[in-house]
């Protein structure tokens, strides 16, 4: 499997590097934003992506281009996702969507955005898998706009800089783009290993928990005070 991502992340290195700073500016865009909506966002590694477009030898100003582009995206994708859940509501956990989601990706990002408010946006980007379900929750639990969009923004910047600072330092070693394919590698891991590791326990843990139970812990959820559980539109504070 490494093999194959490392031959992959490869042929992509060398693909980008034959496009103008044009079209890696909305290759990267594109991905971004894909990384970050709903569904699509659960299997795609814009980590990757994002760290090659940062290793490519385009100066200062293609770096920043770069981040902005990566920024710009992956802000695109949240804004959806959060404009999804806002125009759906509570319901749209009932819906098809919200059941190809699952339940255990919702209570997952509903704990997340509870435990840690707003704040939580901008950690929840280096989170796999759920960093594309907490905007549709922020969006059902009727966060004020402007309140979403400020830290997402601060989260999502510091999440694109860093992997597009990684592929940069990448780069610039001595054994060029070999550290490039191995790094993008890495940050594909480092999203899916984890994710995959927890899906495994948790799927365990499930077939040994009664519906009754499960139900007992949604209770529990909406008495600590989970507006988006309760039904009540609440806006977070």
């Amino acid at each position: 499997m490494i093999a194959d991502l490392q031959s992959a992340a490869s042929a992509f290195v060398d693909w980008l590097s034959t496009l103008d700073l044009g079209a890696v500016l909305l290759v990267t865009a594109l991905s971004s934003a894909v990384e970050t909506t709903f569904l699509l966002g659960l299997f795609v590694p814009g980590e990757s992506v994002v760290t090659l477009a940062g290793s490519l030898p385009r100066g200062p100003g293609g770096f920043v281009l770069a981040v902005a582009a990566g920024t710009a995206g992956a802000m695109a994708g949240q804004i959806a996702g959060y404009a999804v859940g806002r125009l759906l509501g509570p319901r749209l956990r009932e819906t098809r969507l919200g059941r190809r989601i699952g339940a255990e990706r919702w209570d997952r990002a509903e704990a997340f955005l509870r435990d840690r408010g707003a704040a939580a946006l901008v950690a929840v980007r280096f989170v796999a898998v759920i960093h594309a379900v907490v905007p549709i929750v922020a969006g059902t639990a009727r966060m004020p706009f402007g309140r979403f969009v400020g830290w997402s923004a601060l989260g999502t910047t510091v999440w694109v800089s860093a992997f597009a600072a990684v592929g940069a330092l990448s780069a610039g070693g001595s054994s060029g783009g070999t550290s490039v394919v191995l790094t993008a590698v890495g940050a594909t891991c480092l999203g899916v290993v984890p994710f995959a590791g927890r899906l495994v326990r948790r799927t365990a843990v499930a077939r040994r928990t009664t519906p009754a139970r499960r139900k007992q812990d949604r209770t529990g959820l909406a008495e600590a005070g989970t507006p988006w559980l309760e039904g009540s539109g609440t806006a977070l504070a």
